[in-house]
């Protein structure tokens, strides 16, 4: 009886592992099928090159000194229609709390907006979202940002 029992449960172990691989095969085979119907879209897709911005970079922050009011921000990319800039608190799943700051929707001059905060203090993210021409590509860049006052400079 127990020399049953093993064998049913190798059977239901093989079964199930069979599924699991057909299902791989076809996931597969489905996106290969996909990727050679887009592969001519591929060069179309919405991409950011580079971010410039005003501020200077330490350790991975764009630091904003004491008594800066705005922010410039210029974008290179490519295959883009439009492009929205966004603020969100630093943390983790903050991009429901998130802010629109600009957007720019004409790249003939190149893509860039000039932020006037005020006296903000920041700890924050800048995410830049370039919509693709093609209207269903995105590409996404996040900026840190954090403010530094003269104390702490000393």
């Amino acid at each position: 009886m127990r020399t049953n029992n093993i064998g049913v449960g190798f059977l239901i172990v093989i079964l199930i592992l069979t599924a699991c691989n057909n299902v791989g095969e076809n996931h597969l085979k489905e996106n290969v099928e996909n990727s050679s119907v887009h592969s001519e879209n591929r060069d179309n897709k919405a991409r950011i090159q580079n971010i410039n911005t005003d501020l200077e970079v330490e350790h991975g922050w764009h630091i904003v000194p004491e008594g800066i009011k705005k922010i410039a921000i210029s974008v290179e990319a490519e295959n883009v229609e439009s492009i929205l800039f966004w603020i969100a608190p630093t943390g983790t799943e903050t991009w429901g709390e998130r802010t629109l700051i600009g957007y720019d929707i004409d790249g003939n001059d190149g893509w860039s907006i000039e932020w006037e905060f005020g006296d903000r203090i920041f700890h924050d993210h800048i995410t830049i979202q370039a919509l693709g021409s093609d209207y269903t590509t995105q590409a996404c860049d996040t900026l840190n940002i954090h403010s530094v006052d003269k104390y702490q400079k000393e």
